[in-house]
């Protein structure tokens, strides 16, 4: 149960709101004595202000550690490249916004 409860706090949007939810859940979940939730109360305490701080500007590092996966599973694939142009080209490639048909010369193009 204070695991779903604690779900709720993602949705808040007031930091004053958030801050009270979190301090009324940390309390119950320690008078709860599983040791799982004491050990999560004690890493939230440690990064209190952080945790907060994604409810006043809810930013995560998603989408750099999803562009960081795309460029390690592109390395892996070729099992390595002769110049780190070739490498940075597949990165392009891979993860830009590139349209690979307006780059060929009409005269070539076959479809």
């Amino acid at each position: 149960m204070l695991k779903d409860e604690f779900e709720q706090f993602w949705q808040y949007v007031y930091p004053q709101a958030a801050e009270t939810f979190l301090k009324g859940w940390m309390t119950a979940a320690l008078r709860s004595r599983l040791q799982p939730l004491r050990e999560f109360v004690k890493t939230l305490k440690k990064h209190w202000e952080h945790v907060l701080a994604f409810i006043r500007t809810p930013i995560t590092n998603a989408v750099g550690e999803g562009i960081n996966r795309i460029i390690k599973i592109v390395k892996n694939r070729a099992s390595g490249y002769r110049t780190l142009n070739a490498f940075i080209d597949m990165i392009y490639l891979t993860l830009g916004d590139v349209n690979i048909p307006e780059q060929i010369p009409v005269r070539f193009r076959t479809l």
